[in-house]
């Protein structure tokens, strides 16, 4: 029997989590939160602390892939098992996801607690989720403005509020070329290519400012490529909020958009007084 391991459970069939919820009460002794989307997804994280995480991947608001996604960010070391759709495997899109659990659908509820606790023993995130954390920890010695960990459910709640209302491809925050945080349809991988260019475009941005000698202003960036627009913009210092998008996207609408969210973000990563 577990140990009052903590465990949060994110499906929108309400039915179905409270299944989920109420045998692992009663059958493994494990302690359960229940959230049915994204929104209360973050509340909880940011209110609880948990051993693993259950995500339904038929959720929305954001789709499941997303929302899993997010959850490996903001929180690398916790555990994470997927339910895919009912008679499918998980898509190959999340291969490069760690994850320690498949829960696939229909299963036998006998099962659950065996296969919760096998999960549970699976080891944590990669060293590469893990090392993605380590390089939002604020550089107090440098004096610059930073990520605080303990921010990033809300960064990625406002993140996710902006893929939304502008229909993204992606949305990424970056640290010199490092990726913070990232949501929407790209892998992660694909997600710190992007990092990387958009620290190149920054770096390249500083470099012409002083050879003109003029003080750098606030980088903003739109690239278009084929059927897509790439739209940075400096949050502060070298943090750039990034999104990829379809160029069927009016450009004001971009705009307005990412400046709002870089606001919330400026007051996010800025040092309380």
């Amino acid at each position: 029997m577990s140990q009052e391991h903590s465990v949060l459970v994110v499906d929108s069939n309400v039915a179905f989590s409270t299944m989920l919820r109420e045998g692992l009460e009663q059958n493994g002794g494990y302690s359960v939160t229940t959230a049915s989307n994204g929104d209360e997804t973050l509340q909880a994280l940011a209110s609880s602390e948990f051993d693993l995480a259950i995500v339904d991947l038929g959720v929305e608001d954001p789709d499941g892939a997303t929302l899993a996604r997010m959850l490996r960010q903001q929180k690398p070391t916790l555990r994470l098992m997927l339910i895919p759709l009912m008679g499918e495997e998980v898509p190959p899109e999340l291969g490069d996801l760690p994850v320690q659990g498949i829960l696939p659908k229909p299963f036998f509820l006998p099962e659950l607690p065996g296969r919760i606790a096998d999960a549970l023993a699976q080891p944590i995130a990669s060293s590469q989720a893990v090392a993605g954390a380590a390089a939002a920890e604020p550089d107090r010695a440098s004096g610059r403005l930073s990520v605080p960990p303990e921010r990033l459910p809300e960064i990625v709640q406002a993140m996710t509020r902006l893929f939304q209302e502008i229909n993204a491809e992606a949305v990424i925050l970056t640290c010199g070329g490092n990726l913070i945080a990232h949501t929407g349809r790209l892998p992660a991988e694909e997600a710190a290519d992007l990092a990387q260019v958009v620290g190149e475009s920054w770096r390249t941005s500083v470099r012409v400012a002083k050879i003109l000698g003029r003080e750098q202003l606030r980088f903003e960036q739109s690239v278009e490529g084929g059927e897509h627009m790439f739209y940075s913009l400096a949050v502060a210092d070298d943090i750039i909020l990034s999104v990829a998008l379809r160029v069927s996207v009016p450009l004001g609408m971009i705009r307005h958009g990412t400046k709002a969210t870089a606001e919330t973000l400026r007051a996010l990563i800025s040092p309380t007084q």
